[in-house]
C-alpha cells in the first residue's frame, strides 16, 4: 500500500480515537458521581436520590445523568455549547474565580437550568394530553394549556409546575433545607 493509504487509514485510526473519547468525556461529565463530586453539588446529588427522577418511584425508572434534565436536547451543537458553558460557570465558581450560585436563593429560578427538551425526552406522552396513559382531567387541562401557550410562541415551562415547591417531592426533594444547611456550614 501507498503511503497515502497508510496517511488515510492512520487518520481514520486517530480520528475515530478522538471521537470515541470526546464521546466517553462527554458522557461521564453528565453522570450524577461527577457533578456531585463538587461540594457545591452535594444538596442536590442528595436529594436526587431519593427523588421520582432518582429511581424513588413506582417503576424504579432513573434519569442516568444530571444533563438529562439540565441542559437542552434539541440540537448536539446546542447541547455541547451548553454543556461546555454550563461546566465552566460551574468550574470558575467552585475555585473561587466567580461568585457561586447561591441555588437556595434561586430555587424560583429553575426554569433558567432546566430544559423542557429534556422533560419531553422522557415524557413526550404529554405532548397529546388527550391520549396520554394515567393524567387526571385536571393534568389533561394543564398540560392542553401548556401546549396552547407554547404554540403562541409564550415563554412557559415544565418546572414553572412540576418544582418541589408545586410538587412537594418531585425533583429535589428537602434541596431547600439542605441548601440552607450547607449555608449555615460555611
Amino acid at each position: 500500500m501507498s503511503k497515502k493509504v497508510w496517511a488515510w487509514i492512520g487518520g481514520a485510526v486517530v480520528g475515530l480515537g478522538i471521537a470515541y473519547a470526546t464521546a466517553v468525556m462527554v458522557d461521564v461529565t453528565g453522570q450524577d458521581k461527577f457533578c456531585t463530586s463538587c461540594h457545591t453539588m452535594k444538596p442536590m446529588g442528595k436529594s436526587f436520590e431519593i427523588s421520582v427522577h432518582g429511581g424513588n418511584n413506582p417503576h424504579g425508572f432513573k434519569a442516568e445523568h444530571c444533563t438529562d434534565c439540565h441542559l437542552p436536547h434539541e440540537s448536539l451543537a446546542g447541547y455541547l455549547v451548553a454543556k461546555g458553558i454550563s461546566g465552566t460557570k460551574d468550574v470558575l465558581a467552585e475555585v473561587g474565580i466567580i461568585k457561586k450560585v447561591d441555588f437556595k436563593e434561586n430555587i424560583h429560578e429553575m426554569e433558567h437550568y432546566t430544559y423542557d427538551s429534556g422533560c419531553l425526552k422522557c415524557h413526550a406522552k404529554v405532548e397529546d394530553p388527550k391520549t396520554a396513559y394515567g393524567m387526571s382531567d385536571a393534568s389533561r387541562f394543564a398540560h392542553s394549556e401548556y401546549w396552547k401557550e407554547k404554540k403562541a410562541g409564550k415563554n412557559v415551562s415544565c418546572v414553572r409546575c412540576h418544582n418541589d415547591i408545586n410538587t412537594p417531592n418531585f425533583a429535589h426533594p428537602g434541596l431547600v433545607d439542605a441548601l440552607k444547611k450547607q449555608k449555615e456550614e460555611k
